[in-house]
């Protein structure tokens, strides 16, 4: 699994960026799953990083490979 990570030496946080999002929206058109879910949004930015790349994962099917256009 892929997942955007930070540790302070004490406490431990995992959140999704552009990036995790492109893996696991590669993840989902390879698996040929039906959808994505998200809790909420209020982590994303003013002009919507994290969604835009909900949409630009979900949009191009054919990408095919898992992973295989995310950088």
């Amino acid at each position: 699994a892929k997942a955007a990570w930070l540790f302070n030496g004490t406490d431990f946080w995992t959140y999704d960026d552009p990036q995790t999002i492109c893996y696991k929206t590669a993840y989902i058109r390879h698996n040929r799953l039906r959808g994505v879910m998200f809790w909420e949004l209020s982590g994303d930015t003013a002009d919507g990083q994290l969604i835009s790349a909900i949409d630009k994962g979900l949009s191009h099917p054919g990408k095919g490979k898992a992973n295989g256009h995310c950088k």
